[in-house]
């Protein structure tokens, strides 16, 4: 009896380290895809994506100007992790991030700016053949909240 509930023990144990290492996995990934992304490494992003997100990252290079990267060589995006939702089981989480140093929407047309203060941005992260991808549904937009 005491060995059943030792192999119980240790069961209940390791399960509970495989969905944190599955979590960290998550978290990762998304890290890793926003500091592509934030520093237009798009072949690098789409590496880390779903692949109904390449037409999104597609049409992101193909708004980013020269000057746009030579902002960020200057000064790179920085990215840090804050939590994560686990949605749907263990195959989608969201993840919040912090990003610094990205560039600002403008206008067409506009050179582009750094924001100097960090955005909060939500990525969905999804597991896809046993690997975590992130899913874009468009453009990563900024959590700010409004003053209204």
């Amino acid at each position: 009896m005491k060995n059943f509930i030792a192999i119980l023990s240790m069961a209940v144990l390791a399960s509970c380290n495989m969905i944190g290492s599955n979590d960290d996995a998550a978290m990762e990934v998304a890290v890793c895809w926003a500091d592509a992304y934030f520093n237009c490494d798009y072949a690098e992003a789409q590496k880390l994506s779903t692949a109904e997100s390449e037409q999104w990252l597609r049409f992101a290079a193909s708004n980013t100007s020269d000057h746009d990267l030579q902002l960020l060589h200057e000064r790179p995006a920085i990215v840090e992790s804050h939590q994560y939702y686990t949605v749907a089981n263990d195959t989608m989480c969201v993840v919040e991030l912090q990003v610094s140093n990205y560039l600002a929407p403008t206008a067409p047309g506009e050179d582009a700016r750094q924001e100097e203060a960090s955005g909060t941005y939500l990525l969905t992260v999804v597991k896809r053949n046993g690997n975590w991808k992130v899913r874009m549904e468009g453009l990563p937009q900024s959590e700010r909240q409004s003053r209204d």
